[in-house]
């Protein structure tokens, strides 16, 4: 008999998880905007993405061992905290400088909840089940990619002014979540019956290729997160936010599908393929003269980031000991992290010196990369 997965549990872990990826993903794709219109620089934009990824990647680690040490309610409910705390300060926000600030505390807040959130979801999965519910999972990240943008376009209005009232939504929002995790039961992240058992190894020559490959697409993706906003604006297009929600859209329908291919042809197969998928859509992205044109690629764009990351993710779950759930949680956002951190600091100089089109040719060569190492690995270790 096929194990139960939908229980009122792991639904309210997903939606808990999706809580806290919306209070990010609110704010994520404007505050390059917010930041323009205080300083008029392009780097500015780029850096309210990386400092957010960078203090989040610096709590990653710590978060996994609070993990550990605490169990999941109190250290998600820590992480929202300071989120709250972030969201109400950006509210009255007239300094480049404060905003620096309340975005590295957003960040530190959104490393520690979403790691915990992350970890939440694993331990209500039954494990015959894991890769269906980490995908599901996923599936309501992503979501969190269409409605946040979405909403905060329709917040901030056609004249993009109206950031006082995104903060407040962004608050509230913290808020609502902050009482969902109180519903939630606490886990620890060792089951009872593995807490005697010798501790296991964790083999990371083999976990290397797939972190390497979420790195790059990590930093690929940063350049969209980050800039077609504004290489959209630049181009005269009206109403971007339609990108990010066809974007999400190619990111769910990814999800749904991908279990049933990754069965069928292996893990870094799929991970070639939607790498080689990736770097055609971002190519072309440098090369759009329409509207339709960007919305279009938008879709084939958002399903292979979207396939990426939880094949990534349920790999390195399988193949760390029950122990290191949270590291391998960590891990796992630590490589994104990385890569949106370098990436929307490299992005912004190369817009500065070479246009918006010079980031999404680049963005595109570095799954190239990605391809190479998983034909290598795959030569390698006979993986398929």
């Amino acid at each position: 008999m096929k194990e139960k997965l939908w229980t009122k549990k792991y639904l309210l872990s997903v939606i808990i998880l999706f809580a806290i990826c919306l209070c990010s993903n609110i704010v994520l794709s404007v505050l390059t905007i917010f930041a323009k219109n205080l300083t008029g620089l392009d780097t500015y934009a780029g850096l309210m993405t990386s400092i957010f990824t960078l203090a989040a990647l610096c709590v990653r680690f710590i978060a996994g061992i609070l993990l550990d040490k605490f169990g999941c309610k109190k250290v998600i409910l820590g992480g929202i905290t300071l989120m709250m705390a972030a969201a109400f300060f950006f509210i009255d926000c007239k300094q480049i400088e404060l905003a620096i600030i309340y975005r590295i505390m957003q960040g530190i807040g959104f490393g520690i909840a979403s790691t915990g959130a992350s970890t939440y979801v694993a331990k209500m999965c039954h494990p015959n089940r894991l890769l269906e519910g980490v995908s599901y999972a996923s599936i309501a990240n992503s979501l969190t990619g269409v409605v946040g943008p979405s909403i905060a376009y329709s917040i901030l209005g056609a004249n993009y002014d109206r950031f006082k009232l995104l903060f407040i939504v962004s608050l509230l929002i913290c808020i609502l979540t902050f009482g969902l995790m109180l519903l939630g039961k606490d886990v620890s992240i060792v089951s009872i019956e593995n807490q005697n058992k010798e501790k296991e190894t964790i083999n990371w020559l083999i976990l290397i290729v797939p972190i390497l490959v979420l790195f790059f697409n990590s930093l690929t993706q940063s350049a969209i997160t980050s800039f077609v906003s504004l290489y959209a604006i630049s181009l005269g297009f009206a109403g971007v936010g339609m990108f990010f929600s066809v974007n999400a859209i190619g990111m769910i329908s990814s999800r749904f599908i991908m279990n049933r291919l990754v069965i069928h042809f292996g893990e870094f197969k799929m991970l070639l393929l939607n790498s080689l998928l990736f770097f055609i859509s971002v190519y072309l992205i440098g090369q759009v003269t329409r509207m339709y044109q960007l919305l279009f690629l938008a879709l084939p764009a958002g399903f292979a980031t979207g396939a990426v990351a939880p094949i990534v993710n349920t790999f390195l779950i399988k193949r760390m000991p029950e122990s290191k759930n949270g590291i391998a949680n960590a891990t796992y956002y630590a490589a994104m992290d990385i890569g949106y951190a370098i990436g929307s600091v490299v992005w912004g100089i190369i817009a500065a010196f070479s246009g918006y089109r010079m980031i999404f040719y680049l963005g595109a060569l570095m799954q190239i990369v990605g391809v190479i190492l998983c034909l290598a690995q795959m030569k390698i270790y006979r993986l398929k």
